[in-house]
């Protein structure tokens, strides 16, 4: 049998960080659509898994969104103001 969607991206998510730009293209999807699928795979984590993310970060001047809990990047830097920003990464991992 197929893996779904999500369940591709839950597999990608084990094998390492990735961003939701990566996922979209591996699945051949709109980003749009892969972004309503990560935040479903996320809420869905149980057990010994955790998510691992690595925050969005302003190229220009290092601010790192730490606190920001959405999954998409941010269109600027809330320090500097400007919108060269890389994606935040994901991974899950197995964790206690």
């Amino acid at each position: 049998m197929a893996e779904t969607r999500r369940q591709a991206i839950h597999r990608l998510l084990r094998e390492g960080p990735v961003t939701a730009f990566d996922l979209s293209r591996l699945a051949h999807v709109p980003v749009k659509s892969e972004l309503a699928d990560l935040e479903h795979v996320i809420r869905s984590l149980k057990g010994k898994e955790r998510l691992v993310v690595r925050a969005a970060e302003c190229l220009s001047c290092g601010f790192a969104f730490k606190e920001r809990t959405r999954v998409t990047t941010p269109s600027r830097c809330t320090e500097f103001r400007g919108e060269s920003i890389q994606d935040p990464e994901f991974a899950i991992e197995e964790g206690e």
